[in-house]
This record gives C-alpha cells, sequence and structure tokens, in this order.
C-alpha cells in the first residue's frame, strides 16, 4: 500500500532567490532600490540633473521590456517585483552621465530580455544582468564610455580621466565622489550608506563584501600597488556590496560567499595589475557568477546520517 500524503504531494519548486525569513521578492528590491538612493542622490549632485534622467530612463525602460517581454513569452508579469528595476539602476551606475539614452536603451533591452528572461526569468539566470549588459555594451558603444568631469570641479562640461586611469586622485575625493568614473559608482560614502542599510535589514551579509575587499587590499600591496586606492577606484565597493551580494548570481552558504570574494577579487587583481584587460571588474564578477553553481555544491551543508 502506498502511503500517500497530502501535504507531500502539493510541495512545489520555487526559484531563487532563497530566503529564510518571510520576505518577498518585492520586499528585497524594495530594500535594495532605497539602498542605491543615496548613490542616485549624490549622482544627481556631482554630475548634475542628466545623472538622474539617465537611471530614471534606465529603470523605466528595464520594466518595460521585462514586462514586454513576459507578455511575448506568456509568462507571468515580473514587472512589479521591482528586479528589472534594480537591474536598471545597477547598469545605470555604472555609465558615464552623459551617455547617449539610446543606447542605454539597448543596454536594458540586452540585460532584461537576453540575460535574464531567455535564461528562465526571474530567480533563473546564471550571470548578472546589469554586469554583463554593461560588459557588452562597452564592446558595443566603447567610444561612448567617456566619463566627463564631475559638475563640484568644473563651470564648464568637460572630460576627464578615470581614478584608475589616472592613478593621482586623492581619497578624500575617492571617498566623496569628487573623481570621473560612472555616475553611482563614485562615491565611496554614498555606496557604504545604502551598503548599511541593506545590512541592517538583512538583506545581504557581510561575507562576501568583507572577502572581496580584503582580498583585493591585500592582493594590491602585495603586487606593489597603493591597495586602499585599488578600493576607492574602479567602483569596486560598488561590486562589493550590490553587484556580488545579488541572491540569485552568487552562493548561497556563508563559506560560499567568501571563496566566492576571495576569487573574484584575485581574478580582479591579476586581470588588472598583469594582464591589464580592460574592464575587469565585470569580468572578474561575471566569471565567479558562472562559478556559483560549483561554490554552492562544494560548500552546501550535507544532512548528518
Amino acid at each position: 500500500m502506498t502511503d500517500f500524503r497530502p501535504e507531500v504531494a502539493e510541495l512545489k519548486s520555487f526559484a531563487a532567490p532563497f530566503v529564510k525569513e518571510d520576505q518577498s521578492t518585492s520586499k528585497i528590491m524594495t530594500h535594495v532600490m532605497i539602498g542605491l538612493l543615496p548613490s542616485l542622490l549624490l549622482s544627481g549632485i556631482i554630475f548634475g540633473g542628466s545623472a538622474l534622467l539617465l537611471t530614471g530612463f534606465c529603470i523605466l525602460t528595464a520594466m518595460i521590456w521585462e514586462k514586454l517581454c513576459c507578455l511575448v513569452m506568456k509568462r507571468k508579469n515580473t514587472s512589479d517585483d521591482l528586479s528589472s528595476a534594480v537591474t536598471g539602476a545597477l547598469f545605470a551606475f555604472m555609465l558615464p552621465a552623459n551617455f547617449p539614452f539610446w543606447k542605454a536603451g539597448i543596454g536594458t533591452l540586452i540585460a532584461i530580455v537576453v540575460f535574464k528572461q531567455l535564461f528562465g526569468g526571474t530567480g533563473r539566470n546564471i550571470l548578472n544582468p546589469a554586469a554583463a549588459s554593461r560588459l557588452v555594451c562597452w564592446f558595443l558603444f566603447r567610444s561612448s564610455f567617456i566619463y566627463p568631469e564631475p559638475v563640484l570641479n568644473t563651470d564648464v562640461e568637460s572630460i576627464g580621466e578615470t581614478s584608475l586611469q589616472s592613478g593621482t586622485d586623492v581619497y578624500a575625493d575617492m571617498f566623496l565622489g569628487r573623481v570621473c568614473g560612472g555616475l553611482g559608482e563614485v562615491s565611496v560614502i554614498a555606496l557604504l550608506t545604502g551598503a548599511f542599510y541593506l545590512i541592517m535589514m538583512r538583506v545581504i551579509s557581510l561575507h562576501e563584501p568583507l572577502a572581496f575587499l580584503g582580498t583585493l587590499l591585500v592582493f594590491s600591496y602585495i603586487a606593489g600597488r597603493d591597495g586602499i586606492y585599488q578600493v576607492l577606484a574602479g567602483g569596486a565597493v560598488l561590486a562589493a556590496f550590490f553587484l556580488g551580494s545579488d541572491y540569485v548570481t552568487t552562493p548561497t552558504t556563508g563559506l560560499g560567499k567568501i571563496i566566492f570574494g576571495v576569487l573574484a577579487a584575485s581574478i580582479l587583481c591579476t586581470l588588472r595589475f598583469f594582464v591589464h584587460v580592460p574592464q575587469n571588474m565585470l569580468i572578474a564578477i561575471l566569471v565567479c557568477n558562472l562559478l556559483t553553481p560549483v561554490i554552492d555544491r562544494f560548500t552546501e551543508t550535507k544532512p548528518r546520517e
């Protein structure tokens, strides 16, 4: 006689993100959007209103692509859970403030349709959509990645070098955001403010960010570089707390997150210091995204027999 139990028969399979507490995807994404607000507001002060308009455009188009894609593919509409809005905001944060809107629209299209929906939709994508699309856009529109000087530094619109390109920016300017770079990644203090909120809300943990930034700091000094400068430059803080803490494309265990952070920073430093590959931060994150299933398999908690 078969031991049929209705409660077992009703079990369902769900996609990531998996959280222990009673938090829906929309609630988590709402917290992330709040965590991104300090960087967004400061980008408007640093680069002017164009930064706010560009970010709003990326968020809006990402949500539109998500809704249209779900409609065409006859899937449940997931544009209301704000995951696409977060993708649009993070993608915008890695763009110059003067990036053409139509190219940004193509970028959000690639992020949502190619790297999210074609992989199965929310919770099933292998690569971080914002990071992957940003890398593709760099290859497609490389000439448009020219970074304007912050409006705080000059009354005349001019083009400058990022901190990694110049190597001469001072810590204080990098911490506050008075440097050239992606509109939402230049201000370390704004990113840390948002990260502190997410930690307090228990949306992210410190495992991966500390492992990533700590490895970057130590590896840099071993390689004869200024470790603090490397941590403050190149969008490392954005990568540590926002790209590397993604629920779907990073490991689920604490040990896995530490391995992810150490490995991503090691790849970043190798590419940055010895191979001199451009867009090294994005490549490091995406390579580790691909390794996440392997890391999870070797670090998952196994039940005792």
